[in-house]
């Protein structure tokens, strides 16, 4: 065989050879795992198709699935918090994340009963989440959030901020990070475009609270509606 067939045959098996990064998962725990959240697109990728089987792309995208995929992985959380059970897709996801991972995983989602809200979900509220093991609870997000976490003070969590996305709230809401020594906080609904319509509170909160909080890393997913942001705590 002539020396190019060689180059070329060779060149051409190292091509279609399986990649050996590709399946290599950079929110794994142990020697390897990043000092901050790395979303690797090939490993969370698998299991996606998954999730959007049983909840869907709405309201949560793909992009945004994903990071809450990566940070669930990456964190391996002993808690999650959800705050804004609505009809319990959130939950359901965290739920299918731990069945998935294999990542044993207690699950709280809160939530007002408020029928005069106009996204009250009526009997729908937690329909995701019926007969699966998600404790849910009934009250105010924060004051809710703040006695579990000061029941298991030095576990991890995942803090999940969907409720109610006014700045206000959001803001009090995030000042749970100064209770939290390990995990993160994600934040929905945090696209930010200035001059446009779209409710900025989420977005906002988060810039105003930084200062005064232990976070060490912030990714915000500024491709488009609704967005999603995630705050880094260890």
């Amino acid at each position: 065989m002539h020396l190019l067939e060689r180059v070329v045959k060779r060149g051409f098996h190292m091509l279609s050879a399986p990649s050996r990064t590709t399946d290599k998962t950079q929110t794994q725990i142990g020697s390897d795992r990043p000092k901050l959240l790395e979303v690797n697109k090939w490993s969370t990728s698998k299991y996606l198709l998954k999730l959007v089987q049983v909840v869907g792309v709405g309201p949560y995208p793909l992009d945004e699935l994903m990071l809450m995929a990566a940070a669930f992985e990456y964190h391996r959380p002993e808690i999650v918090i959800d705050i804004g059970t609505h009809v319990g897709k959130s939950a359901r996801i965290w739920f299918e994340l731990s069945k998935q991972l294999q990542i044993p995983v207690k699950i709280h989602t809160i939530d007002l009963c408020d029928p005069s809200h106009v996204e009250y979900p009526g009997r729908h509220l937690g329909h995701y989440i019926r007969g699966l093991p998600v404790e849910q609870h009934i009250g105010d997000g924060a004051t809710v959030a703040r006695s579990i976490i000061g029941a298991s003070p030095m576990a991890c969590f995942v803090l999940f901020l969907d409720g109610d996305h006014s700045y206000e709230t959001v803001r009090r809401e995030l000042q749970l990070c100064q209770i939290i020594k390990r995990g993160c906080v994600l934040v929905h609904d945090t696209f930010y475009q200035p001059g446009s319509k779209y409710n900025h509170g989420p977005y906002l909160a988060i810039q105003d609270s930084l200062s005064n909080l232990p976070v060490k890393q912030v990714v915000h997913l500024q491709t488009g509606l609704p967005g999603m942001s995630y705050l880094g705590l260890d």
